[in-house]
């Protein structure tokens, strides 16, 4: 636990117990007035206070307790969230990668003609190519018997080409036609990794399955520096990362027979040898999280001491059914606790023994002598009194500054976490849309091929008028091929933000080019209703072209299963001063109540799981509020959702943050 935190739980205690101690005196005087008979007032007195410091002294060890495991709690939730975020974030990366692998030509060839020599040297050397251009741990082709016909690692001692993995699950999801993931052990290369694997079909029918396969150590190498074990485990309670390595592939509890004889089928995690039980026992819980216990310590730092308690506190990864786990020692908070808890006690003790000094002297001493004395000792008190609780500010304040400085700290952080998950909304957007791109630009590189034969044939007979115009049409089809990589280049860009006077016309156009492909696919109608003279608006072009591109994206999502696909855009200005009205209204099924209240909550979605990450709107929110404006839902006229955006008008003037 930081100083600062410490410094901070022991205000707080110092707070609990401060109106109890202060009471103390008071009592101690007050009994001493009660009517005891002889030589039985002092010994009572000093029981008296004995009771009362014993008291003091637990009511400071129960509040630092109490205070110490909600600041460990909120501490391990705010380093859980940030892991989560770079877990899927990698993830996210390599999402797209098979159905891209998957576009090349050479692996069809090889899946029709297996036994070609030519086709299995050309599909092993674009594997190689691409798997070291993804930077994955390897890709490889098998068949629809799930017998490996070529891999990235076809020139290594271990190889897969010829190895069949058809008992795996990532191979039978892609059979039944839908891409899969799944984490285990290689049993050929006996490293553990994520695989996805993607469907490669002639028609209905799946001819072969594409895998790759990616290494998540590495997220895994921040979490070496931490004073507190971080896990990550699978739902079965398999322990797939962690900062212990000793606790690799173990178990959090032990399995039943039927799961172990699923995971043996599966060899999921089979090379790694028997699957052991962690060691580790509830005991407790402590600011609503629960306490375990080591009981079978591990090697390392953190197995070296099995019998003190650790506070658990998970975070759900729901795109791969994992969960992350932190086990925060609670040996700072309790030895915090027992220092808060002597210290109460030392100082009832000390007023308890000022106070009979207090009683023996107003019994020895005549009322005059008496009442001098206990003047000036009520006068020290005061003094005392009004000195401890000067330096008690003191300290307060400077622990609560650097509480302040902390929060800024944290928010600078969490700024910067959800600029990278936008980047990673707009890279998964374009793994999304990348092949409806490969589509776009296959008919002019046929083109192309086809006026480049041409051109050369006329130029041989000296047909030069007609050589030109092959020549410029050669020329319009590369402009438009510029156009698209262009279009997805500027998207993709991860640039600052420029607020800047611009219109809604240009972002608007930008994400429709990564969408006119799609929507004349989906049979999705777009009508745009914008004034003659277009005002121009306070935003960025990139970031409203990313808040336009999530919520077409969502309009197209919800209205699959309608058979009426409709999206209306409309810019209102002249509602409210300085403002103009975007509308962005769609003929889906509608949002319901309960979903609008947590519609921009990041992380939330109403889509079927493995299909969004919940961020796009949160993202959009965000970016919207950084240039004072906003976003809200409601039900569209005659069914469906309407998003309405607030937007400053250019001529009211805003400073470069909004």
């Amino acid at each position: 636990m930081s100083g600062a935190r410490c410094a901070t739980l022991a205000v707080r205690g110092r707070a609990a117990r401060g109106p109890f101690l202060h009471a103390l005196p008071r009592l101690m005087v007050h009994a001493a007035r009660k009517p005891f008979r002889g030589r039985l007032r002092t010994p009572l007195l000093a029981l008296l206070g004995v009771v009362l410091a014993a008291l003091a002294g637990f009511a400071s060890w129960r509040a630092e307790l109490d205070a110490g495991a909600a600041a460990l709690r909120t501490q391990a939730d705010t380093r859980l969230h940030n892991y989560a975020g770079a877990l899927s974030a990698e993830i996210g990366r390599y999402g797209y990668l098979p159905s891209l692998i998957a576009l090349d030509g050479r692996l069809r060839q090889l899946l029709e003609h297996p036994r070609d020599a030519a086709a299995v040297r050309a599909a092993n050397a674009y594997l190689q190519h691409a798997n070291r251009a993804a930077g994955s741990s390897v890709a490889y082709l098998m068949d629809a018997r799930g017998l490996t016909l070529a891999s990235s690692n076809w020139d290594t001692p271990i190889s897969f080409v010829g190895a069949n993995f058809a008992f795996r699950p990532y191979f039978r999801e892609a059979l039944r036609g839908q891409p899969g993931r799944f984490y285990g052990i290689g049993t050929i290369s006996r490293d553990s990794g994520l695989y996805f694997s993607q469907p490669l079909r002639d028609g209905a029918r799946v001819i072969g399955v594409l895998v790759a396969k990616i290494d998540l150590d590495r997220v895994a190498v921040p979490w070496q520096g931490w004073r507190d074990p971080v896990l990550v485990t699978d739902r079965n309670g398999v322990v797939l990362l962690s900062s212990v390595p000793a606790w690799r592939f173990e178990l959090l509890a032990p399995l039943p027979a039927k799961v172990r004889q699923h995971l043996a089928q599966t060899q999921q995690y089979t090379v790694a040898g028997p699957l052991r039980p962690i060691g580790l026992r509830p005991v407790g819980s402590a600011a609503g999280a629960p306490l375990w216990r080591l009981e079978h310590p591990a090697d390392g730092p953190f197995g070296a001491l099995p019998h003190h308690a650790f506070m658990a506190n998970s975070l759900a990864v729901p795109a791969l059914g994992w969960r992350l786990l932190s086990l925060s020692d609670m040996r700072p908070v309790r030895e915090a606790a027992r220092r808060s808890a002597l210290a109460g006690f030392a100082i009832a003790g000390l007023l308890e023994s000022l106070s009979l000094v207090l009683v023996l002297r107003r019994r020895a001493q005549a009322e005059r002598v008496a009442g001098r004395e206990a003047l000036e000792h009520a006068y020290g008190e005061l003094e005392q009194r009004v000195d401890a609780r000067t330096s008690a500010l003191t300290q307060a304040n400077a622990a609560l500054q650097r509480e302040v400085d902390e929060r800024e700290r944290a928010e600078a952080a969490l700024r910067r976490t959800m600029d990278e998950l936008a980047q990673a909304a707009k890279m998964a957007a374009l793994g999304q849309m990348a092949a409806g791109v490969a589509h776009e630009l296959n008919q002019p590189l046929a083109a192309l091929h086809t006026l480049s034969d041409n051109a050369v044939v006329l130029l041989d007979k000296q047909r030069l008028p007609e050589v030109r115009g092959n020549l410029d049409a050669i020329s319009g089809l590369v402009r438009r091929m510029a156009r698209i990589t262009g279009d997805l280049k500027s998207f993709a860009r991860k640039a600052p933000a420029a607020w800047q006077p611009c219109t809604v016309s240009a972002a608007l156009d930008g994400a429709l080019s990564l969408l006119q492909r799609r929507f004349a696919h989906e049979g999705i109608v777009l009508q745009r209703h914008f004034p003659a003279v277009e005002p121009r608006v306070m935003c960025d072009e990139l970031r409203m072209q990313q808040v336009l591109l999530n919520l077409l994206v969502n309009a197209a999502d919800a209205m699959q299963g309608v058979e009426r696909r409709r999206i209306d855009i409309s810019l209102e200005v002249g509602a409210e001063p300085g403002y103009a009205r975007l509308r962005v209204a769609d003929s889906g099924e509608g949002i319901s109540a309960a979903a609008r209240e947590r519609l921009f909550e990041p992380f939330f979605t109403t889509k079927a799981q493995g299909t969004g990450l919940g961020l796009g709107l949160s993202i959009a929110q965000r970016i919207l509020r950084e240039v004072g404006a906003s976003i809200d839902a409601q039900p569209a006229d005659g069914g469906g959702a309407e998003f309405v955006l607030r937007l400053r008008l250019a001529d009211q003037g805003v400073d470069e943050h909004g």
